[in-house]
Protein backbone atom coordinates (compact mmCIF):
# COMPACT_ATOMS: atom_id res chain seq x y z
CA UNK A 1 0.00 0.00 0.00
CA UNK A 2 3.07 2.68 0.59
CA UNK A 3 4.35 1.53 -2.68
CA UNK A 4 1.23 2.46 -4.10
CA UNK A 5 0.75 5.52 -2.66
CA UNK A 6 4.02 6.72 -3.82
CA UNK A 7 3.62 5.57 -7.58
CA UNK A 8 0.33 7.62 -7.09
CA UNK A 9 2.05 10.47 -5.73
CA UNK A 10 4.57 10.95 -8.33
CA UNK A 11 2.13 10.27 -10.98
CA UNK A 12 2.84 6.60 -12.23
CA UNK A 13 -0.16 5.20 -11.52
CA UNK A 14 -3.91 6.33 -11.68
CA UNK A 15 -6.51 4.15 -9.85
CA UNK A 16 -10.26 3.47 -11.95
CA UNK A 17 -13.14 1.90 -11.14
CA UNK A 18 -13.87 -1.59 -12.75
CA UNK A 19 -10.37 -1.41 -13.92
CA UNK A 20 -7.95 -1.33 -10.63
CA UNK A 21 -4.89 0.55 -11.03
CA UNK A 22 -3.04 1.51 -13.70
CA UNK A 23 0.13 2.64 -15.07
CA UNK A 24 -0.41 6.14 -16.24
CA UNK A 25 1.00 6.50 -19.95
CA UNK A 26 4.67 7.59 -19.73
CA UNK A 27 4.27 10.25 -22.14
CA UNK A 28 1.46 11.84 -19.83
CA UNK A 29 4.07 11.28 -16.79
CA UNK A 30 6.90 13.05 -18.58
CA UNK A 31 4.59 16.24 -19.35
CA UNK A 32 3.29 15.99 -15.34
CA UNK A 33 6.91 15.85 -14.08
CA UNK A 34 8.13 18.67 -16.35
CA UNK A 35 5.87 20.43 -18.46
CA UNK A 36 7.20 23.34 -20.95
CA UNK A 37 7.74 26.33 -18.85
CA UNK A 38 6.02 25.12 -15.77
CA UNK A 39 6.06 23.73 -11.97
CA UNK A 40 6.88 19.56 -11.86
CA UNK A 41 4.48 19.77 -9.53
CA UNK A 42 4.45 15.79 -8.28
CA UNK A 43 8.43 16.03 -7.74
CA UNK A 44 7.51 19.35 -4.94
CA UNK A 45 4.41 17.26 -2.76
CA UNK A 46 5.37 16.42 0.34
CA UNK A 47 4.99 13.13 1.96
CA UNK A 48 1.67 14.03 3.24
CA UNK A 49 0.30 12.72 0.05
CA UNK A 50 1.45 9.34 -0.71
CA UNK A 51 0.06 9.05 3.41
CA UNK A 52 -3.08 10.17 2.28
CA UNK A 53 -3.28 8.05 -1.20
CA UNK A 54 -5.68 4.67 -0.60
CA UNK A 55 -6.27 3.21 -3.57
CA UNK A 56 -9.35 1.19 -2.51
CA UNK A 57 -11.00 3.42 -0.68
CA UNK A 58 -10.67 5.86 -3.67
CA UNK A 59 -12.34 3.64 -5.93
CA UNK A 60 -15.47 3.08 -3.71
CA UNK A 61 -15.47 7.40 -3.30
CA UNK A 62 -15.53 7.22 -7.36
CA UNK A 63 -18.19 5.13 -7.44
CA UNK A 64 -20.38 6.52 -4.37
CA UNK A 65 -20.21 9.59 -6.80
CA UNK A 66 -21.77 8.83 -9.46
CA UNK A 67 -25.69 9.39 -9.68
CA UNK A 68 -26.85 6.33 -10.54
CA UNK A 69 -25.18 4.69 -8.12
CA UNK A 70 -26.61 3.52 -4.52
CA UNK A 71 -24.06 4.40 -1.92
CA UNK A 72 -23.08 1.95 0.76
CA UNK A 73 -19.97 4.08 1.21
CA UNK A 74 -20.93 6.85 3.12
CA UNK A 75 -21.34 7.36 6.63
CA UNK A 76 -24.40 9.72 7.27
CA UNK A 77 -27.29 9.78 8.99
CA UNK A 78 -30.50 9.08 7.48
CA UNK A 79 -30.94 12.58 5.40
CA UNK A 80 -34.61 12.51 5.95
CA UNK A 81 -34.25 12.92 10.14
CA UNK A 82 -32.50 16.42 8.79
CA UNK A 83 -34.33 18.72 11.54
CA UNK A 84 -34.04 21.08 8.90
CA UNK A 85 -36.97 23.39 9.24
CA UNK A 86 -35.78 23.45 13.31
CA UNK A 87 -32.26 24.99 12.19
CA UNK A 88 -34.46 27.62 9.71
CA UNK A 89 -35.85 28.74 12.58
CA UNK A 90 -32.49 28.94 14.93
CA UNK A 91 -30.64 30.57 12.31
CA UNK A 92 -33.12 33.75 11.32
CA UNK A 93 -33.40 34.08 15.40
CA UNK A 94 -29.63 33.79 15.96
CA UNK A 95 -29.12 36.41 12.89
CA UNK A 96 -31.62 38.60 14.12
CA UNK A 97 -30.46 38.62 17.91
CA UNK A 98 -27.17 38.50 17.59
CA UNK A 99 -25.93 38.52 14.07
CA UNK A 100 -23.04 40.96 13.69
CA UNK A 101 -21.20 38.97 16.84
CA UNK A 102 -21.51 35.79 14.86
CA UNK A 103 -20.29 36.48 12.05
CA UNK A 104 -16.93 37.52 13.50
CA UNK A 105 -14.24 35.92 14.53
CA UNK A 106 -14.63 33.62 18.41
CA UNK A 107 -12.12 32.51 20.67
CA UNK A 108 -10.15 30.14 19.30
CA UNK A 109 -11.38 27.57 21.82
CA UNK A 110 -15.05 28.04 20.86
CA UNK A 111 -18.22 30.09 21.35
CA UNK A 112 -18.31 30.39 25.45
CA UNK A 113 -21.74 29.28 25.74
CA UNK A 114 -21.50 26.53 23.47
CA UNK A 115 -18.17 25.05 25.99
CA UNK A 116 -20.49 25.58 29.32
CA UNK A 117 -23.74 23.50 27.11
CA UNK A 118 -21.01 20.74 26.09
CA UNK A 119 -19.47 20.69 29.34
CA UNK A 120 -23.16 20.21 31.27
CA UNK A 121 -24.20 17.56 28.44
CA UNK A 122 -21.02 15.65 29.05
CA UNK A 123 -21.95 15.74 32.49
CA UNK A 124 -25.27 13.73 32.16
CA UNK A 125 -22.96 10.87 30.48
CA UNK A 126 -20.86 10.68 33.84
CA UNK A 127 -17.88 12.76 31.85
CA UNK A 128 -16.24 15.19 34.60
CA UNK A 129 -15.38 18.50 33.17
CA UNK A 130 -16.23 22.10 33.03
CA UNK A 131 -16.19 24.46 30.36
CA UNK A 132 -12.47 25.09 30.22
CA UNK A 133 -11.90 21.78 29.67
CA UNK A 134 -13.65 21.55 26.36
CA UNK A 135 -12.22 22.90 22.90
CA UNK A 136 -14.92 23.20 19.79
CA UNK A 137 -13.16 21.97 16.80
CA UNK A 138 -14.48 21.85 13.03
CA UNK A 139 -15.74 18.11 13.37
CA UNK A 140 -14.07 15.24 15.28
CA UNK A 141 -11.24 14.56 11.85
CA UNK A 142 -10.26 18.08 12.52
CA UNK A 143 -9.85 17.30 16.26
CA UNK A 144 -8.19 13.50 15.60
CA UNK A 145 -5.86 15.85 13.24
CA UNK A 146 -4.69 18.61 16.00
CA UNK A 147 -4.38 15.46 19.06
CA UNK A 148 -1.98 13.99 16.70
CA UNK A 149 -0.19 17.23 15.77
CA UNK A 150 0.38 17.63 19.07
CA UNK A 151 1.37 14.48 20.71
CA UNK A 152 3.06 12.98 17.88
CA UNK A 153 6.15 12.98 16.55
CA UNK A 154 7.94 11.19 13.30
CA UNK A 155 8.90 7.76 14.74
CA UNK A 156 6.15 7.82 17.71
CA UNK A 157 4.64 4.60 18.21
CA UNK A 158 0.62 4.70 18.25
CA UNK A 159 -1.61 1.73 19.53
CA UNK A 160 -4.54 1.33 17.17
CA UNK A 161 -7.43 -1.13 16.68
CA UNK A 162 -7.71 -3.47 14.65
CA UNK A 163 -9.54 -2.55 12.13
CA UNK A 164 -9.88 0.67 12.89
CA UNK A 165 -11.50 4.24 11.48
CA UNK A 166 -9.59 4.83 8.08
CA UNK A 167 -8.98 8.34 9.04
CA UNK A 168 -7.47 7.68 11.46
CA UNK A 169 -5.12 5.82 9.79
CA UNK A 170 -4.38 8.09 6.82
CA UNK A 171 -3.93 11.02 10.23
CA UNK A 172 -0.93 9.02 11.68
CA UNK A 173 0.70 7.96 8.87
CA UNK A 174 0.20 11.73 8.01
CA UNK A 175 2.23 12.55 11.23
CA UNK A 176 5.18 9.97 10.78
CA UNK A 177 4.05 7.25 13.29
CA UNK A 178 4.58 3.91 13.37
CA UNK A 179 1.07 1.97 14.28
CA UNK A 180 1.07 -1.08 16.70
CA UNK A 181 -2.81 -3.11 15.39
CA UNK A 182 -4.19 -4.34 18.45
CA UNK A 183 -6.79 -6.95 17.08
CA UNK A 184 -10.93 -6.24 17.57
CA UNK A 185 -13.41 -8.73 18.82
CA UNK A 186 -17.03 -8.59 19.07
CA UNK A 187 -16.19 -7.57 22.50
CA UNK A 188 -14.16 -4.58 21.13
CA UNK A 189 -10.46 -4.50 21.12
CA UNK A 190 -8.50 -7.10 23.26
CA UNK A 191 -7.08 -5.05 25.80
CA UNK A 192 -5.19 -8.60 26.86
CA UNK A 193 -3.41 -8.28 23.71
CA UNK A 194 -2.48 -5.19 24.34
CA UNK A 195 -1.24 -5.67 27.99
CA UNK A 196 0.91 -8.50 26.52
CA UNK A 197 2.82 -5.60 23.58
CA UNK A 198 3.07 -3.45 26.98
CA UNK A 199 5.25 -5.93 28.18
CA UNK A 200 7.55 -4.93 25.15
CA UNK A 201 6.73 -1.80 23.14
CA UNK A 202 5.65 1.90 24.49
CA UNK A 203 2.87 3.57 22.11
CA UNK A 204 3.08 6.98 22.91
CA UNK A 205 -0.66 6.90 22.75
CA UNK A 206 -3.59 5.00 22.33
CA UNK A 207 -6.18 5.10 19.90
CA UNK A 208 -9.82 3.39 20.11
CA UNK A 209 -13.26 3.41 19.37
CA UNK A 210 -14.86 1.50 22.00
CA UNK A 211 -18.61 2.55 20.92
CA UNK A 212 -19.88 0.73 17.75
CA UNK A 213 -16.62 0.95 16.11
CA UNK A 214 -15.86 1.98 12.66
CA UNK A 215 -15.94 -0.49 10.71
CA UNK A 216 -16.99 -3.60 12.92
CA UNK A 217 -19.67 -2.04 15.32
CA UNK A 218 -18.26 -3.95 17.89
CA UNK A 219 -17.86 -1.72 21.68
CA UNK A 220 -15.65 -2.13 24.27
CA UNK A 221 -17.45 -4.40 27.22
CA UNK A 222 -16.96 -2.76 30.75
CA UNK A 223 -14.64 -5.10 32.43
CA UNK A 224 -12.22 -4.36 28.78
CA UNK A 225 -12.79 -0.40 29.37
CA UNK A 226 -11.64 -0.86 33.31
CA UNK A 227 -8.82 -3.15 32.08
CA UNK A 228 -7.44 -0.64 29.30
CA UNK A 229 -8.32 2.48 31.80
CA UNK A 230 -5.97 0.78 34.62
CA UNK A 231 -3.34 -0.33 31.95
CA UNK A 232 -2.82 3.44 30.47
CA UNK A 233 -2.47 4.85 34.04
CA UNK A 234 0.04 2.43 34.96
CA UNK A 235 1.91 3.07 31.93
CA UNK A 236 1.14 6.71 31.96
CA UNK A 237 0.06 6.88 28.51
CA UNK A 238 -2.68 9.05 27.00
CA UNK A 239 -5.88 7.04 25.52
CA UNK A 240 -7.65 8.91 22.48
CA UNK A 241 -11.66 7.87 23.12
CA UNK A 242 -12.75 8.58 19.52
CA UNK A 243 -17.06 8.28 20.68
CA UNK A 244 -18.90 9.79 17.60
CA UNK A 245 -21.61 6.90 17.59
CA UNK A 246 -22.49 6.50 20.94
CA UNK A 247 -26.17 8.45 21.37
CA UNK A 248 -26.78 5.88 18.18
CA UNK A 249 -27.66 2.73 20.31
CA UNK A 250 -30.43 1.05 19.20
CA UNK A 251 -31.12 -1.83 21.35
CA UNK A 252 -29.91 -0.45 24.87
CA UNK A 253 -27.83 2.27 25.75
CA UNK A 254 -23.62 1.31 25.60
CA UNK A 255 -21.62 1.50 28.57
CA UNK A 256 -20.29 4.15 30.17
CA UNK A 257 -17.64 5.99 27.90
CA UNK A 258 -13.94 6.17 28.90
CA UNK A 259 -14.30 9.65 29.40
CA UNK A 260 -16.98 8.85 32.67
CA UNK A 261 -14.35 5.78 33.80
CA UNK A 262 -11.29 7.92 33.79
CA UNK A 263 -9.64 8.26 37.01
CA UNK A 264 -6.33 9.49 36.49
CA UNK A 265 -6.74 11.91 33.73
CA UNK A 266 -5.50 9.80 30.74
CA UNK A 267 -8.49 10.25 28.80
CA UNK A 268 -9.05 12.57 25.29
CA UNK A 269 -12.68 12.17 24.46
CA UNK A 270 -13.70 13.60 20.94
CA UNK A 271 -17.41 13.53 19.44
CA UNK A 272 -18.62 15.28 16.65
CA UNK A 273 -22.52 16.33 15.75
CA UNK A 274 -22.26 14.68 12.22
CA UNK A 275 -23.68 11.60 12.77
CA UNK A 276 -26.68 12.96 15.03
CA UNK A 277 -27.61 16.41 12.97
CA UNK A 278 -25.85 17.48 10.08
CA UNK A 279 -22.16 16.09 8.59
CA UNK A 280 -22.22 19.88 6.57
CA UNK A 281 -22.21 21.51 10.14
CA UNK A 282 -18.71 20.39 10.84
CA UNK A 283 -18.96 21.03 14.36
CA UNK A 284 -17.18 18.71 16.87
CA UNK A 285 -15.28 18.84 20.15
CA UNK A 286 -12.74 17.53 22.39
CA UNK A 287 -12.59 16.92 26.16
CA UNK A 288 -9.50 16.54 27.75
CA UNK A 289 -7.33 18.00 30.92
CA UNK A 290 -6.85 21.96 30.69
CA UNK A 291 -2.85 21.93 30.08
CA UNK A 292 -4.13 19.56 26.57
CA UNK A 293 -6.75 22.16 25.64
CA UNK A 294 -4.78 24.79 25.95
CA UNK A 295 -2.23 22.92 23.63
CA UNK A 296 -4.85 21.94 20.77
CA UNK A 297 -6.04 25.33 21.39
CA UNK A 298 -2.21 26.61 19.97
CA UNK A 299 -2.13 24.27 17.22
CA UNK A 300 -5.76 24.92 15.99
CA UNK A 301 -4.85 28.77 15.62
CA UNK A 302 -2.47 27.75 13.21
CA UNK A 303 -5.09 25.49 11.46
CA UNK A 304 -8.56 27.84 11.06
CA UNK A 305 -8.23 30.25 14.01
CA UNK A 306 -11.67 29.38 15.15
CA UNK A 307 -14.64 27.36 13.92
CA UNK A 308 -17.70 29.07 12.68
CA UNK A 309 -19.69 30.94 15.25
CA UNK A 310 -22.82 30.96 13.38
CA UNK A 311 -23.37 27.49 13.77
CA UNK A 312 -21.51 26.84 16.92
CA UNK A 313 -24.89 28.70 18.23
CA UNK A 314 -27.56 26.32 16.57
CA UNK A 315 -25.34 23.35 18.39
CA UNK A 316 -25.44 25.84 21.53
CA UNK A 317 -29.29 26.03 21.39
CA UNK A 318 -29.97 22.25 20.12
CA UNK A 319 -28.03 21.26 23.50
CA UNK A 320 -29.59 24.32 25.83
CA UNK A 321 -33.05 24.21 24.71
CA UNK A 322 -32.61 20.20 24.66
CA UNK A 323 -34.18 19.82 21.15
CA UNK A 324 -31.76 16.99 21.26
CA UNK A 325 -33.21 14.47 23.03
CA UNK A 326 -36.41 14.36 20.85
CA UNK A 327 -34.09 14.07 18.10
CA UNK A 328 -32.15 11.22 18.72
CA UNK A 329 -35.52 9.42 19.76
CA UNK A 330 -36.72 9.37 15.84
CA UNK A 331 -32.71 8.86 14.33
CA UNK A 332 -32.77 5.85 16.62
CA UNK A 333 -36.08 4.27 15.57
CA UNK A 334 -35.17 5.36 12.29
CA UNK A 335 -31.68 4.12 12.27
CA UNK A 336 -33.05 0.70 13.55
CA UNK A 337 -35.57 0.22 10.87
CA UNK A 338 -33.19 0.64 8.26
CA UNK A 339 -30.49 -1.64 9.76
CA UNK A 340 -32.89 -4.51 10.14
CA UNK A 341 -34.32 -4.00 6.65
CA UNK A 342 -30.80 -4.15 4.78
CA UNK A 343 -29.96 -7.21 7.19
CA UNK A 344 -33.10 -8.89 5.33
CA UNK A 345 -32.35 -7.99 2.12
CA UNK A 346 -28.99 -9.18 2.21
CA UNK A 347 -29.82 -12.58 3.47
CA UNK A 348 -32.54 -12.57 0.59
CA UNK A 349 -29.73 -12.00 -1.81
CA UNK A 350 -26.43 -12.95 -0.77
CA UNK A 351 -27.10 -16.41 -0.81
CA UNK A 352 -24.61 -17.35 1.48
CA UNK A 353 -21.91 -15.10 0.52
CA UNK A 354 -22.36 -12.59 3.24
CA UNK A 355 -21.63 -12.75 6.87
CA UNK A 356 -22.66 -9.63 8.64
CA UNK A 357 -22.48 -8.85 12.51
CA UNK A 358 -25.65 -7.51 13.41
CA UNK A 359 -24.38 -4.16 15.16
CA UNK A 360 -26.61 -2.81 18.54
CA UNK A 361 -25.52 0.69 17.42
CA UNK A 362 -23.60 2.98 15.03
CA UNK A 363 -23.87 3.07 11.31
CA UNK A 364 -22.30 0.05 9.60
CA UNK A 365 -22.70 -3.64 9.23
CA UNK A 366 -19.21 -5.47 8.75
CA UNK A 367 -19.28 -8.41 7.08
CA UNK A 368 -17.11 -10.91 5.40
CA UNK A 369 -17.06 -12.72 2.19
CA UNK A 370 -17.45 -16.30 1.38
CA UNK A 371 -16.27 -18.86 -1.05
CA UNK A 372 -13.00 -17.05 -1.55
CA UNK A 373 -14.50 -13.82 -2.83
CA UNK A 374 -12.50 -11.10 -1.98
CA UNK A 375 -13.00 -7.19 -1.30
CA UNK A 376 -10.60 -5.70 -4.06
CA UNK A 377 -12.33 -7.82 -6.52
CA UNK A 378 -15.99 -7.37 -5.50
CA UNK A 379 -15.99 -3.55 -5.26
CA UNK A 380 -15.72 -3.02 -9.17
CA UNK A 381 -18.02 -5.86 -9.48
CA UNK A 382 -20.33 -3.92 -7.43
CA UNK A 383 -19.86 -0.37 -9.01
CA UNK A 384 -20.64 -2.13 -12.54
CA UNK A 385 -23.73 -2.91 -11.07
CA UNK A 386 -24.30 0.47 -9.62
CA UNK A 387 -23.71 -0.36 -6.19
CA UNK A 388 -21.00 1.33 -4.04
CA UNK A 389 -19.23 -0.33 -0.97
CA UNK A 390 -16.12 0.11 1.10
CA UNK A 391 -13.51 -2.40 0.63
CA UNK A 392 -12.37 -3.86 4.53
CA UNK A 393 -8.41 -3.44 3.39
CA UNK A 394 -8.48 0.19 3.94
CA UNK A 395 -9.95 -0.24 8.09
CA UNK A 396 -6.32 -2.55 8.43
CA UNK A 397 -2.52 -1.38 9.16
CA UNK A 398 -1.75 -4.60 6.79
CA UNK A 399 -4.45 -4.33 3.62
CA UNK A 400 -4.10 -8.01 3.37
CA UNK A 401 -6.14 -8.66 6.70
CA UNK A 402 -9.33 -7.22 5.44
CA UNK A 403 -9.69 -8.79 1.83
CA UNK A 404 -12.53 -10.41 2.86
CA UNK A 405 -14.62 -8.06 4.94
CA UNK A 406 -16.75 -5.40 3.61
CA UNK A 407 -18.43 -2.30 5.20
CA UNK A 408 -21.75 -1.62 4.15
CA UNK A 409 -23.90 2.10 5.89
CA UNK A 410 -27.37 1.34 6.36
CA UNK A 411 -28.05 4.82 7.60
CA UNK A 412 -27.87 7.00 4.55
CA UNK A 413 -30.39 5.06 1.72
CA UNK A 414 -33.82 5.49 2.03
CA UNK A 415 -35.63 2.09 2.45
CA UNK A 416 -35.90 1.39 -1.31
CA UNK A 417 -32.53 2.10 -1.81
CA UNK A 418 -31.36 -0.52 0.85
CA UNK A 419 -33.34 -3.19 -1.04
CA UNK A 420 -32.22 -2.39 -4.34
CA UNK A 421 -29.00 -1.95 -3.33
CA UNK A 422 -29.05 -5.89 -1.43
CA UNK A 423 -30.33 -6.88 -4.90
CA UNK A 424 -27.40 -5.23 -7.02
CA UNK A 425 -24.99 -6.60 -4.45
CA UNK A 426 -25.98 -10.13 -4.55
CA UNK A 427 -25.88 -9.97 -8.32
CA UNK A 428 -22.50 -8.41 -8.28
CA UNK A 429 -21.52 -11.73 -5.86
CA UNK A 430 -23.45 -14.08 -8.12
CA UNK A 431 -21.34 -13.01 -10.93
CA UNK A 432 -17.65 -13.06 -9.29
CA UNK A 433 -18.90 -16.68 -7.86
CA UNK A 434 -19.77 -17.79 -11.82
CA UNK A 435 -16.24 -16.41 -12.83
CA UNK A 436 -14.26 -18.27 -10.05
CA UNK A 437 -16.50 -21.35 -11.00
CA UNK A 438 -15.30 -20.84 -14.42
CA UNK A 439 -12.12 -20.48 -13.99
CA UNK A 440 -11.68 -23.74 -11.36
CA UNK A 441 -13.65 -25.40 -14.61
CA UNK A 442 -10.99 -24.24 -17.20
CA UNK A 443 -7.91 -24.84 -14.57
CA UNK A 444 -9.18 -28.95 -13.76
CA UNK A 445 -6.83 -31.58 -15.55
CA UNK A 446 -8.29 -33.51 -17.69
CA UNK A 447 -8.87 -37.13 -17.23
Amino acid sequence: MSAYRELAAAGLISGHVGRGTVVVDPAQHRESRAPAGGVPWPQLFAPLATALYDPALEDAMIAAARPDVISFATGQPAPECYPIATVRQLLDEALHREGARLLQYCPSEGYPPLREAIASWSQQAGIRCTAENVLVVSGSQQGLYLVARALVEPGDLVAVESPTYAGALQIFRAVGARLLPIPVDEFGMRVSLLERALEHRRPKLIYTLPTFQNPSGATLALDRRLHLLDLAARAGIPVVEDDPYRELWYDAPPPPPLAALDQAGTVISLTTVSKILFPGFRIGWIIAPWPVIRQLALVKQLVDLDTNPLMQWAIWAFLERRLLPPHLEELRRVHRDRRDLLLASLAAEANGALHCRVPAGGLYLWCELADGIRARDLVPEAARQGVAIVPGESFFVDPAQGRSFVRLNFTYPAPAALVEGAKRLGRALSALREARALLAQASSPIV
